[in-house]
């Protein structure tokens, strides 16, 4: 998934943190863990933002080395437990805590590792729970105090938006 230069979303999705372990020392970088101008050491582990992982998980440290600066780790927005609640029950699970652009996030990811399975999986439960999103739009003045709406992504909010508003429109086109 390529991202947009001027897309606001896809800003602060590549500004999400997932965590990482360095492979290597690298001498001047301690200021990632609030060391300026110390080193920062072989199999530390950090959050750095999206775009930062994927730049230093994609360079190799020399030539003849296929070593990259850093390993990416599974970040807790994919971990075991999310992915069964995913497959269990979507409408349970608050996704705009585990991250505010989730499904953004698991494209990103996806893609990064040609994970098909983990994109198939999240798809499903955005097919899922974009009927609960549809359930609600339709009730909306009913609803305004339900956790699922505060469990929903940007994405998702969006959605319940436009198709709140959708909804609207075709009531009081039917009143005419």
């Amino acid at each position: 998934m390529s991202s947009n230069y001027y897309d606001l979303d896809d800003i602060l999705t590549e500004a999400e943190k997932v965590p990482t372990k360095f492979n290597i020392t690298v001498p001047g970088l301690g200021y990632l863990e609030g060391n300026p101008g110390k080193p920062i050491h072989e199999d530390t582990k950090i959050e750095l933002p999206l775009w930062l992982a994927k730049v230093l998980a994609t360079l190799t440290i020399d030539e003849e080395s296929n070593q990259s600066f850093i390993d990416l780790k599974d970040p807790e927005f994919i971990n075991t437990k999310v992915m069964n609640a995913i497959k269990t029950d979507p409408a349970s699970i608050d996704l705009h805590t585990l991250a505010p652009y989730y499904y953004a996030m698991v494209l990103k990811w996806g893609s990064m590792y040609s994970d098909e399975k983990l994109i198939e999986n999240v798809m499903n439960c955005l097919k899922s729970r974009s009927l609960e999103i549809y359930n609600f739009s339709n009730n909306a003045n009913k609803t305004l105090n339900n956790e699922f709406l505060y469990s929903l992504d940007e994405f998702e909010k969006v959605l319940f938006k436009l198709t709140s508003e959708g909804n609207k429109l075709m009531r009081q086109w039917f009143k005419r």
